[in-house]
């Protein structure tokens, strides 16, 4: 339920001319005050605002009297305002507002106005938005002074009354009651005016269409006069501004005709002079390139290649160096170790030496003291004497067998130290044939990898030689194509430009637009669907034809109604339709005379029945006489010179001028044109494209020459570095093969030295046997004494013989690995170190020498490069000047193909218009025959679309037709009728007011 928030009031009663804002709060709210002080003041301001028309209810006796009237102190107000602001946010009032808002202002004169929500509105507006929300100003929401003990001192009945009152339903009884009343009075008064109304507007309705009619037919009938001269002398104007505008735009053509033809001459010219100079360009270019460009290139490769060489050289030299000091570096330390070897194997003889002195010296005192010893033995006993003779040779040579057993024992180990040499040696040259067999490896790698990259560059010389033959081969064909095809253009050209002059004079202009609209299932015209056999019955043909030459055949009836549509869209006038699948054909009468149209003509078997329904029963005679053989009126027939004789008896005759529509189709042509034109652009966009990859597969075939050549000179190096490595490791293989060969020799002879070892030692231990029994037979008491002496001095002398049997074979062995060994090792060494120290020197002298030809070299490439750099600069500006001229040759020749164009649509449009010019002067005399018929001075002014106003004229013409038979008295009739209906419903307006 709305609650009012506040009240507002200005100029009312005695609040004076300041705004008063009463504020309220939901619920109830009590306004307290002084007597006199303006409470009730604020009822009175709620009753008026709310739409209040009582004074006396306000007290006051006028309504004006609630405005202020003023004081000594302030003015009388103007008007009395009062506002109210209600709470709307349960929408109570039917209205989408969070606040309600009623203003009302009274104004001296007695007038009011009311505002709901700030826009100006009406007091029955504000009571019907009060009634929705069950507030009345005149009903019991305010309780007046007094109203309290008037409602106490009621009786009962008095009581519902002034509840009937409220809610409403007492003054809907006595509305009621008093509304019936009037309404069955009204209804009757009514109803018998009703009937004489019905009666008279029946009647006035049928005079009132007869009227109409007879005054819209009068009125057309005017009009159609008017608009039939006004299109008469809009024709003629419009043919005469035609005649004009088409004469001046012919002297324009023409003049325009020869401007381009001599600047298409200009533009040949100026193309051949610019094709001249590109070939002298283009002779140029290839001249220098194979030349010039080439020589350098060559002279730049081997440059290159020699420079390459070199570092490769420099590079080879520089491992070979590191190799060589790695094994110079290898070699004095084994020169050291062996030097070493020698000083102590030359110290161990010194030592060895004075052992043996110390031996011998040792020995001959032995054996001084033993033959002492011997010579005394040898007093005692002869026998003894010759028994130690005996046992002194046993002795001798069981010594000399040991002596030879020691020696071939030394033989041995030396031997072994040889055979451990070898293979020491075996195993370093085993390391370096490893180290050959990786470099070996890598070069025959990048050797394969020479090979390979030849291989492809061979197998894409040789694809791009065949390349280059298949291209010249297609070049010389495309271009014999092109010289074929260009006649042959021109030919089409000339073709089109008299098809199109043809069109021009038998053209449709609605037909050409309707062709635009591009409306699937139209297949056009009769006279573009229908071809003569022989040449000699086309006049016949076309005069057969008619009208009929442009019905325009289309697949249905749907079709036909969507192009008239269009047409009547766009307003480009009429034509007739041929649907396929409604129109009948027509057949000849049987003749034994003339030859049926239909068998003269080609056509598309589908459009048999729209071609037979224009000329299936129509047949050709030769003339007039072989018509009459046939019979007049009996057949419709042609002549060849184009005489009609229709069925009905009419002759149509005279001078004929062939329109030459049949089979006039400047669509096939243009299509014709413009597939040459893309095959001639095909021809001479794929001849240039291929000159193009002739000249990059040339220049690519010419690289390809200068990387074989640098491939072909590294794979000389490679191959040179190969054999140097595969020499290097032939002769250590060989170095190792000796040397196995070598340890099998030793180990044979070893094995040879250890089966005489075997007998010596079974020799020996014979000897000592023998020794052993002789020194046993030369025991005896005084002897055996005399014996051991000497057996111990023979012992000793056995142990220092032994052992300087062993000194010497040290010394023997030593002075052999000292002079068998070590020094011829030695020697080896320095002359090995040598040789590393002069290939070292050699190599390093070929480093210099290498890197003193770079330098020569890279001095000789960057001039070579310089005039490289000259010569490319040179093609290059050659070859801008070229893409410049070739550039400008095809603007030249897309101008001159714009320009022939141009000049085609010219020549077709002269064409026309001459056609054109002769059309409008005949058309002209034929609009000023008819104008002579009619009263020139009903024009009024010439409407600028001709179109529209035949169009209109149409639908006069056809609005007549619809309209006759006309009553011409029903205009009286209607207006004496009119008056007697218009009396009944003024009369019956007044009972409905009543």
């Amino acid at each position: 339920m709305p609650y009012v928030e506040r009240l507002e009031m200005k100029g009312f009663k005695s609040y004076g001319n300041r705004k008063v804002v009463v504020p309220f709060s939901r619920g109830f709210t009590a306004i307290v005050g002084a007597n006199g002080s303006g409470k009730s003041n604020i009822g009175d301001a709620i009753l008026f605002v709310l739409g209040g028309l009582s004074a006396k209810a306000m007290r006051a006796t006028r309504i004006s009297d609630l405005i202020f009237a003023g004081t000594r102190e302030e003015q009388p107000a103007k008007y009395a305002e009062v506002t109210i602001y209600f709470n709307n946010e349960d929408r109570g009032f039917p209205i989408d507002e969070d606040e309600v808002i009623i203003k009302r202002r009274v104004y001296p004169d007695g007038r009011s106005n009311y505002w709901l929500n700030g826009k100006r509105t009406s007091r029955s507006d504000i009571l019907d938005l009060l009634s929705a929300a069950m507030i009345s100003p005149d009903g019991y929401n305010l309780v007046l002074q007094g109203d309290i003990t008037k409602f106490i001192k009621m009786s009962p009945t008095e009581r519902r009354m002034i509840i009937d009152e409220i809610s409403g339903v007492a003054e809907y009884d006595e509305k009621k009651k008093k509304a019936l009343e009037e309404l069955k009075q009204a209804e009757e008064n009514l109803a018998r005016v009703d009937l004489l109304i019905r009666e008279v507007k029946t009647q006035l309705d049928k005079l009132e269409k007869e009227r109409n009619d007879a005054l819209r037919y009068l009125d057309l009938k005017e009009k159609l006069e008017i608009a039939r001269t006004t299109l008469l002398v809009g024709e003629v104007k419009r043919l005469e501004n035609l005649i004009a505008e088409s004469q001046k735009r012919d002297k324009e053509i023409e003049g325009e005709i020869e401007e381009m033809s001599k600047r298409l001459k200009e533009i040949a010219k100026e193309i051949i002079e610019k094709e001249k100079t590109l070939n002298q360009i283009e002779r140029e270019l290839e001249e220098r390139s194979e030349d010039g460009i080439l020589e350098v290139t060559r002279k730049i490769s081997d440059v290159t290649s020699k420079i390459e060489l070199a570092k490769r050289n420099i590079e080879i030299a520089n491992r070979e160096i590191e190799e060589s000091q790695r094994r110079l570096a290898k070699t004095k330390e084994e020169l050291k170790a062996v030097s070493e070897e020698i000083e102590k194997s030359k110290s161990a003889i010194e030592r060895w030496k004075k052992r043996k002195e110390r031996l011998l010296k040792e020995i001959q005192e032995k054996e001084k003291e033993r033959n002492e010893l011997v010579l005394k033995l040898a007093e005692i006993d002869k026998n003894f004497s010759i028994a130690k003779e005996e046992f002194d040779k046993v002795e001798k040579e069981l010594e000399d067998s040991k002596k030879e057993y020691y020696l071939k024992e030394s033989e041995i180990e030396k031997m072994k130290d040889e055979i451990e040499r070898i293979n020491t040696k075996n195993a370093q040259n085993s390391a370096k044939r490893l180290a050959l067999k990786g470099k070996i490896e890598e070069t025959k790698k990048e050797i394969e990898d020479r090979k390979s990259r030849l291989s492809e560059i061979e197998a894409k010389m040789e694809k791009i030689t065949n390349r280059l033959r298949n291209l010249e081969k297609e070049l010389e064909e495309k271009q014999q194509k092109l010289e074929k095809i260009l006649p042959e253009i021109k030919k089409v050209s000339e073709e089109l430009i008299k098809a199109e002059a043809q069109r021009e004079i038998s053209g449709n202009r609605t037909l050409e637009a309707l062709k635009r609209a591009n409306i699937p299932g139209i297949y056009g015209s009769l006279a573009e669907l229908i071809k003569v056999k022989d040449e000699s019955y086309l006049t016949a043909v076309e005069v057969a034809l008619g009208s009929h030459a442009d019905n325009v055949v289309v697949e249905d009836d749907k079709v036909a109604e969507r192009a008239i549509t269009f047409l009547k869209k766009n307003k480009l006038g009429r034509l007739t339709f041929l649907p396929l699948n409604k129109i009948r054909s027509r057949k000849l009468a049987e003749t034994s005379k003339g030859i049926p149209v239909m068998d003269v003509i080609k056509y598309n078997p589908k459009f048999k029945n729209a071609v037979s329904f224009a000329v299936g029963d129509t047949l050709i005679v030769s003339d007039m006489n072989e018509a009459r053989e046939v019979g007049i009126g009996k057949v419709r027939m042609v002549t060849l010179e184009g005489e009609l004789l229709e069925r009905s008896g009419a002759i149509v005759g005279g001078y004929y001028r062939p329109k030459a529509k049949l089979g006039v189709k400047t669509d096939e042509i243009k299509k014709h044109l413009e597939a040459l034109e893309r095959e001639r652009e095909s021809l001479e966009s794929r001849i240039n494209a291929l000159k193009v990859e002739q000249k990059s597969l040339e220049r690519e075939l010419f690289e390809l020459r200068m990387k074989k050549s640098d491939f072909s000179k590294d794979l000389q190096v490679l191959q040179k570095e190969m054999d140097r490595l595969l020499s290097e490791d032939s002769a250590l293989k060989e170095e190792i093969e000796e040397g196995e060969k070598r340890i099998k020799e030793l180990e044979k002879l070893m094995h040879q030295r250890k089966g005489e070892l075997a007998k010596l030692s079974g020799r020996i231990e014979r000897l000592e046997k023998k020794r052993e029994k002789l020194r046993k037979a030369l025991d005896n008491p005084e002897a055996r004494e005399l014996n051991q002496k000497i057996r111990g001095v023979e012992h000793e002398l056995s142990a220092l013989r032994e052992e300087l049997s062993k000194v010497e074979s040290k010394l023997e062995n030593l002075d052999i690995r000292i002079n068998e060994e070590l020094i011829p090792r030695k020697a080896d060494l320095e002359e090995e170190i040598e040789g590393l120290i002069n290939r070292i020197n050699a190599f390093k002298a070929s480093i210099s020498k290498n890197e003193e030809a770079i330098t020569q070299l890279q001095e000789e490439l960057k001039k070579l490069q310089e005039a490289e750099e000259k010569v490319k600069e040179e093609l290059r500006h050659l070859r801008d000047e070229k893409e410049k001229l070739r550039e400008e040759i095809s603007q030249l020749r897309e101008k001159k193909e714009e320009l022939k164009d141009t000049l085609q649509k010219l020549r077709i449009e002269a064409n026309s218009l001459k056609i054109r010019i002769a059309q409008y002067e005949t058309q002209l005399q034929e609009r000023n025959r008819e104008l002579r018929h009619h009263d020139v001075k009903l024009v009024k002014e010439i409407p600028l679309d001709l179109e529209k106003l035949r169009e209109e004229i149409d639908e006069m013409e056809e609005e007549i037709r619809r309209l006759e038979p006309v009553n011409m008295k029903a205009i009286e009739d209607y207006e004496v009728v009119e008056r007697r209906y218009l009396e009944l419903k003024s009369k019956r307006e007044r009972l409905e007011a009543e």
